[in-house]
């Protein structure tokens, strides 16, 4: 009897693991096009290339978003710091700021240029969204959408 009760135990301990992974998947993305990445996420690019030519992940995300009904005075905003990682495996970080002179809107569009595998690469952050079905989204619920041209 003994032995049933340890095997049904052993059934349900390992019932209870879980085989997927902790974090978001990697998306594949091509250069020139427009891709979506969440927070803690990473976009491999080009999509066919093993190892990739360019990996960026969002490392941190800053960030304020007004509750619904609610009147704020600050606008809502999404910062994200990216690390982009070369094909060597070198990484380095790009923080697009939150202070400058630029329209706060999920719509504007920043640039930055990064020089990786000993050539320049420019980042576009296109716009942002966040889920409105939640009163205060989180950083799980914040969508960046990017793009990596190869000039």
């Amino acid at each position: 009897m003994k032995h049933y009760v340890l095997a049904a135990l052993v059934l349900a301990a390992l019932g209870g693991c879980s085989s997927k992974e902790d974090g978001p998947q990697t998306v594949a993305a091509a250069f020139n096009q427009d891709f979506a990445l969440h927070y803690r996420q990473s976009a491999s690019l080009p999509a066919a290339a093993s190892p990739p030519e360019l990996t960026i992940a969002v490392a941190e995300l800053d960030y304020s978003i007004c509750p619904k009904n609610v009147n704020c005075i600050a606008p809502d905003y999404a910062a994200p710091t990216l690390t982009i990682t070369a094909a060597n495996g070198q990484p380095q970080q790009l923080k697009l700021p939150v202070e400058g002179v630029r329209p706060y809107s999920p719509t504007w569009i920043d640039t930055a240029s990064v020089r990786a595998n000993g050539r320049r690469y420019v980042v576009y952050y296109r716009s942002w969204t966040a889920a409105r079905s939640k009163d205060t989204p989180g950083k799980a619920d914040i969508i960046l959408n990017l793009r990596v041209a190869r000039p």
